[in-house]
């Protein structure tokens, strides 16, 4: 009766130091670059949704260089992209949208946006990479 109670006890605190062992690991998670703004905050810069070129007299253009895709969301019945300007602020439009008398957001996947500026089409993917569509 003393063996079978000792090798039960051994079994026990066996299995109860494995458990420790396992929790004490911890994994590295790799830094991810994030967005210098976060497009999802509402705000000023994310609410509206119209042309910014001349929005408080500020006279900003726009063009392909200064705009950065930041997100893309997609709902039940409308899709928006979220862009963002190199001084911070951030304006969300819906497909089919002007953006500005020469620019237009023609269409919205999940990984990128087609473009039209003047008579030529462009896709800006996630990484702000901007391609000159064919066709």
């Amino acid at each position: 009766m003393n063996i079978k109670n000792k090798i039960l006890m051994v079994l026990i605190f066996g299995l109860l130091s494995i458990n420790s062992i396992f929790a004490d690991e911890k994994k590295d998670v790799l830094d991810e670059e994030l967005p210098a703004v976060n497009p999802f905050l509402s705000g000023a810069g994310a609410s509206g949704s119209g042309s910014i070129g001349s929005a408080g007299g500020s006279g900003k253009s726009i063009s392909l260089n200064n705009l950065k895709l930041s997100g893309i969301i997609f709902g039940e019945s409308k899709r928006y992209a979220i862009f963002s300007f190199p001084d911070g602020t951030t304006v969300k439009y819906e497909e089919d949208s002007i953006i500005q008398t020469n620019l237009m957001l023609l269409d919205i996947f999940i990984d990128h946006v087609y473009i039209k500026l003047e008579e030529q089409e462009y896709s800006i993917d996630m990484k702000n990479n901007i391609v000159k569509a064919e066709g």
